[in-house]
């Protein structure tokens, strides 16, 4: 399947995530973003209001992470692995671009904000794909049908959110990807035997 070309918002968000991490993130400027994404500042300044207003997408990163990741996965392949195979990839990206010191200061900002909590909209990809592959594994039997697909989802993702807050509490001094690959098989065997 050909992969879609990222958005501009989407370009934005990778360029300045990059940069964030190779640069850090005070000595990123919105010019490097610009440069590094291909655009210009107005077209910048229409998406976000300056460098500040990037620290709350990194919804939009995971996203674009799990676009890539949609071209990837075979429609064959169960929910379970699925489950497996995003949950490794989208740690390993974040263990390997993004800056733990931001992610402890956006999953703490989503404590407080009182804009809407991105990581919660559920009008995202990250969860309108969840669902479907959560409800592929309840049509297929292959999960237990004593939780609705959005069930199912809502503890998938409070388990990758507690990993990551974890991950970062500790400053990063463990592999994200790695611990996960031992402890997500037992949150998905409880969703082939019920919870």
């Amino acid at each position: 399947m050909p992969r879609k070309p990222l958005s501009t918002k989407s370009r934005i968000v990778k360029a300045a995530w990059n940069l964030f991490y190779k640069k850090g993130y005070d000595n990123t400027t919105v010019e490097d973003i610009i440069n590094l994404s291909k655009t210009s500042k107005g077209t910048f300044y229409h998406y976000f209001k300056g460098k500040e207003a990037l620290l709350n997408s990194i919804s939009y990163l995971f996203d674009s992470k799990y676009e890539d990741l949609q071209a990837e996965i075979s429609p064959q392949t169960s929910s379970y692995d699925t489950l497996l195979y995003l949950n490794r990839e989208l740690f390993r990206m974040i263990e390997t671009s993004i800056d733990v010191k931001l992610i402890a200061y956006l999953y703490s900002s989503q404590l407080i904000t009182k804009d809407s909590q991105s990581l919660l909209d559920e009008e995202r990809l990250y969860f309108t794909w969840l669902t479907e592959i959560a409800q592929k594994g309840l049509d297929s039997g292959e999960f237990h049908p004593s939780s609705t697909a959005s069930e199912l989802v809502k503890i998938y993702a409070m388990y990758e959110r507690a990993m990551i807050y974890d991950w970062a509490l500790c400053k990063g001094n463990y592999s994200l990807s790695e611990f996960s690959a031992r402890l997500l098989p037992h949150v998905l065997e409880t969703f082939q035997k019920g919870i």
